[in-house]
């Protein structure tokens, strides 16, 4: 009789901790995969932060750089305007380029040092220079709807892409991949006119998410904007 009680006992204890164990399964299947979307949220998160963080420091290089080395070419740009008071920016602009131009070669064909800032000016901000009278050039001869379409359809698409290449060139490379970097709009500095002598630059970075069993591909836009270094007007 004992032993008849002894052995209900343990049957019952031995379904009771089985209902225990389905309970714990069932409770695990149930919140595993909320703690694996909770992580891979959290992988998601870190990744896309540390892209924005590149990206920005990235243009913000680029427009302080630009920013900073605007000085030099504005005090040019300001001596070619006195020369040339009855013509229009492009000329005063070819002006800056020819003599920047002039005093590199100096530089790279002799071992003496040449005492003229306008020798070591950086070329993104010497890139700005040749943009500025690459539109000049074109805008300065056509009518208004005409240079519009040109600024438009022509001149920003080259610029940008051109300054794909300028920003690229300060992208941390352990974080970011060159390739998937381009920059979608630029306001070049405007020396005609001390309000609008600031830059800015706005770049998209295309980040692959590497997340297990996910795949998305997300667009990052960051933009910069600095003052140009330049005189009073």
């Amino acid at each position: 009789m004992r032993h008849a009680k002894r052995l209900c006992r343990t049957r019952r204890s031995t379904r009771l901790l089985k209902r225990q164990d389905g309970s714990i399964v069932l409770e695990a299947a149930l919140v595993l995969p909320l703690f694996v979307s909770f992580v891979i949220a959290i992988i998601a998160f870190i990744q896309i932060a540390v892209t924005e963080m590149a990206v920005q420091s990235a243009v913000s290089e680029t427009t302080k750089l630009i920013a900073t080395g605007m000085y030099p070419v504005d005090l040019l740009y300001r001596e070619a305007k006195t020369q040339w008071t009855q013509s229009k920016p492009y000329a005063a602009y070819s002006s800056v380029l020819d003599k920047i131009t002039g005093f590199r070669s100096k530089v790279e064909t002799a071992e003496t040092f040449v005492d003229d800032y306008a020798a070591f000016i950086p070329d993104p901000v010497v890139s700005i220079v040749e943009w500025e009278k690459e539109k000049r050039e074109h805008v300065e001869t056509m009518a208004q709807d005409k240079a519009e379409e040109y600024v438009t359809s022509i001149y920003k698409p080259l610029l940008n892409q051109a300054f794909t290449a300028v920003v690229s060139a300060s992208v941390n490379k352990t974080v970011l991949d060159p390739a998937r970097l381009r920059v979608v709009e630029v306001t070049l500095p405007n020396l005609e006119s001390k309000d609008e002598a600031v830059i800015s630059i706005e770049a998209e970075y295309e980040l692959n998410l590497l997340i297990p069993f996910y795949h998305k591909t997300v667009h990052i836009r960051k933009k910069a904007y600095e003052r140009a270094w330049v005189g009073a007007a």
